[in-house]
C-alpha cells in the first residue's frame, strides 16, 4: 500500500485533528512497519441503541470479566433480576446473559504492538497524556458496520497470524474462524505499558495503562516499590532505581536505563472484531484457567487453603 492510500485509510480528511492524527499514523507507521499481536484483554459490554456501551475493559482472562460483570448487575440495584443473575455467575460461566430485558457480553479485545526489527513503537506525540488523574467515558463500539473491513488492519492481522509459530494449531483456528465471523477490526484508544529489554528482546513488564503518565508511574512504582523487595538491592543500586525513578515521571521519559536495565513506555493498539450480532466473544483457546468464583472456593476449601 503506497503513502498516500495509507493515509486516506487512516484518515478522516473531513476533520482537522484525525488528519493530524493520521500523519502521526503514518510516520509510526513507517517506522515501526511490523505488527506483532500481544494477546487479548477482555472487558464487560452492554448493548444500547446506538452500538455496544463498554462497562470495563483490561482484564487478562475471561473469567475475570465475568466476575466484573457479576459485580455490575449487583451494583444496579436490588432488583431480583439482576441479583439472581449475578449469582448464577458465581456457580456458573456464561459469555453472555440478558436480564430484565439488558444484553450483556464477555468481550474480546485484541492488543497490538508495533515493531521495526530492533524495538517497539514508543507513545506518539498526538497519543492524549495528561499529567493528572485520567478520568475518561468508557468507549462504544458500533454495531456491525456495513462498509467493508479497514483493508489496511486486515492486511496487517493476516500476515501477523501467518508467522510460524507465533500461534498453537488452536489459536490459530479460533484466529481464522473469528476472521470469517467477525470480519470488522474496529481501533479503540490506545493503551500502553512498560517493556524491559532482556537478552533475547523486548519483554512486558506491567499491564496495560490508560495514558503514557499511568504507564510511567507504573514504572515508578516498581523502581521504588517492587524491585527492592524482589531483589534486596545494594544500597548503591536501591539509590539509583529511585533516582530513575523520580527523573522518568518528572522528565516525562518515554525510555530509561538504570544499572545496566532498559525500559520502555510502549504503545498498544486495541482492536476490537464486530460481527453481525456485536462483538467477539472469547474463544475457546484463549487462556482461562479459573473457574467461578464459587467453584474456586469449594475446591480451596477441599484443599485446606481457605477456612469455612
Amino acid at each position: 500500500m503506497d503513502d498516500d492510500a495509507l493515509y486516506r485509510d487512516l484518515a478522516d480528511l473531513s476533520d482537522p485533528v484525525r488528519a493530524v492524527a493520521a500523519q502521526d499514523a503514518l510516520r509510526a507507521h513507517r517506522a515501526y512497519p511490523l505488527m506483532v499481536l500481544a494477546g487479548p484483554m477482555f472487558g464487560v459490554a452492554e448493548e444500547t441503541p446506538h452500538g455496544w456501551q463498554i462497562i470495563s475493559l483490561g482484564e487478562a482472562t475471561p473469567q475475570c470479566s465475568r466476575d466484573d460483570l457479576a459485580n455490575h448487575l449487583r451494583r444496579l440495584g436490588p432488583s431480583e433480576e439482576y441479583q439472581e443473575a449475578a449469582r448464577v455467575l458465581d456457580w456458573e460461566r456464561h459469555d453472555e446473559m440478558t436480564v430484565a430485558g439488558r444484553r450483556f457480553r464477555v468481550v474480546r479485545v485484541e492488543q497490538v504492538l508495533r515493531m521495526n526489527e530492533t524495538e517497539p513503537e514508543p507513545p506518539r506525540p498526538t497519543d492524549l497524556d495528561p499529567r493528572s488523574a485520567y478520568d475518561h467515558p468508557m468507549e462504544l463500539l458500533p454495531a456491525f458496520p456495513r462498509s467493508e473491513p479497514r483493508s489496511l488492519l486486515s492486511t496487517q492481522f493476516t500476515a501477523a497470524l501467518s508467522r510460524p509459530g507465533f500461534l498453537s494449531d488452536e489459536a490459530l483456528n479460533d484466529a481464522h474462524r473469528a476472521a470469517a465471523t467477525h470480519p470488522f477490526l474496529f481501533p479503540m484508544r490506545p493503551a500502553f505499558s512498560v517493556a524491559e529489554y532482556l537478552h533475547d528482546g523486548w519483554r512486558a513488564a506491567t499491564a496495560a495503562c490508560p495514558t503514557p503518565t499511568h504507564a510511567r508511574n507504573s514504572l515508578a512504582d516498581y523502581l521504588l516499590n517492587v524491585l527492592p523487595v524482589l531483589e534486596h538491592p545494594d544500597p548503591e543500586t536501591a539509590a539509583a532505581y529511585a533516582r530513575a525513578a523520580h527523573l522518568l515521571t518528572g522528565a516525562r521519559l518515554d525510555e530509561l536505563e538504570v544499572q545496566g536495565r532498559r525500559f520502555r513506555i510502549v504503545r498498544l493498539e486495541k482492536v476490537a472484531r464486530l460481527g453481525p450480532d456485536g462483538p467477539e466473544l472469547p474463544r475457546p483457546s484463549d487462556f482461562d484457567p479459573d473457574p467461578p468464583v464459587e467453584i474456586l472456593a469449594l475446591q480451596l476449601k477441599a484443599e485446606g487453603l481457605l477456612e469455612e
